[in-house]
């Protein structure tokens, strides 16, 4: 009840302040008639002296002051009449505003009032906002949403590793790092994190291989030898410092032991053509990586998948996963099969079955550093159990 009395007399101020002004008289103003009354004063002497300095007759001068007289009367008939409109007009605007005051401002107050601010009533924009599907927000709306989060969580790593790649395609590569930066401060054990976080240092640089992410970089394959997105990154900064030879040997490792299909394969091809061309190396002499035995899938295959439910598709992925097990086992000295299934066996969380292919990898290959080091990695990325 104490309520709705406050509003009752914040409302009742309200109209006070709004009636009030409304109300006030301005005052008694000059009547017209006391200007025209003074204005013909004027012309009367005016005339009178003109009539005495011999400028105009007396005859003209009584036809004049006559015509000066009879304005003036016209005048004050006139003003008699506006008198009186004038005096009742103020009188009416003021009844009919405060009536419209009175009725109108408490009736849309209280219904908009009881529409947007009942007590108890959630905030309905913040509650759309945490509802909201986020297929309809904007890629701004949902960088807000996640900044809003970091900045009262800035100990979630998975928000800033979420984050990181939406700055990097929003072309805000120094946010991207920062957030590379606390995931790497957060969850150092991340799998390969000083190489993405490296990698975005080199975005911001744009291209430029600095002597921090150099760091990084090598930092990492100082855990992970086989880490070819670091090998990659290496090979690049010995052509950009102009030490070619030793990029081109760099370029042959990592494209010789990567696999065919590799997404990165064009690019380090690329890259060894133009050092090898500044180092006098002939091309066409260049090693290539061997041809994997296993097959991947086929145009056909791509086709087939995209035509699938998820169920359907699952199982296709699990049949070829099924089936380059099988092809293993009959020629076991795959070694770039062996990493695709083990890599497939985690992807889709058959953790123990990754176990026991890398275990059967590590028996058939334990005279291959390289590849033991590969298949270590994989253990790093399984749950303890």
């Amino acid at each position: 009840m104490l309520f709705w009395v406050i509003i009752a007399v914040l409302t009742f101020a309200a109209l006070l302040v709004i009636l009030l002004p409304l109300g006030r008289s301005a005052g008694k103003l000059p009547d017209a008639i006391d200007f025209d009354r003074e204005l013909y004063k004027s012309r009367v002497r005016e005339i009178e002296r003109d009539r005495d300095l011999g400028r105009i007759t007396p005859e003209a001068a009584e036809a004049a002051l006559a015509e000066e007289g009879r304005k003036l009367i016209a005048l004050a008939e006139n003003q008699s009449s506006i008198g009186t409109a004038q005096e009742t007009a103020p009188k009416t605007r003021y009844r009919v505003a405060m009536a419209i005051s009175i009725v109108l401002i408490p009736a849309i107050a209280l219904s908009t009032y009881l529409y947007l601010g009942q007590p108890g009533m959630p905030d309905q924009s913040l509650a759309s906002r945490t509802t909201e599907q986020p297929e309809m927000n904007s890629i701004e709306q949902l960088v807000e949403r996640a900044e809003a989060h970091l900045a009262n969580n800035p100990d979630d790593a998975q928000g800033w590793a979420v984050l990181a790649p939406v700055y990097s395609r929003l072309g805000r590569f120094s946010d991207s790092v920062n957030s590379w930066r606390n995931v790497y401060r957060i969850a150092p054990e991340t799998p390969e994190i000083r190489s993405t976080l490296a990698e975005s240092l080199v975005a911001e640089a744009q291209g430029v291989i600095t002597e921090q992410a150099r760091q990084l970089f090598e930092a990492e394959l100082e855990d992970n030898p086989q880490a070819e997105r670091a090998r990659f990154y290496l090979a690049m900064a010995l052509g950009q410092e102009s030490r070619h030879e030793d990029a081109v040997a760099a370029w042959n490792e990592l494209i010789t032991n990567g696999e065919p299909d590799a997404p990165w394969l064009e690019t380090a091809r690329r890259f060894r053509a133009q050092s090898a061309e500044a180092a006098g190396i002939e091309v066409a002499n260049l090693p290539e990586p061997e041809q994997e035995t296993t097959r991947g899938p086929t145009q056909e295959d791509i086709a087939a998948a995209s035509e699938m439910n998820a169920d359907e598709r699952i199982a296709m992925i699990r049949g070829m996963i099924d089936n380059l097990a099988e092809r293993l086992n009959e020629d076991p000295s795959d070694k770039a099969g062996w990493q695709r299934l083990i890599r497939s066996y985690i992807v889709l969380g058959r953790n123990e079955e990754a176990r026991a292919a890398i275990a059967e990898a590590s028996r058939l290959h334990g005279d291959d550093a390289q590849f033991l080091d590969a298949i270590n990695g994989f253990s790093a990325q399984l749950p303890e159990g």
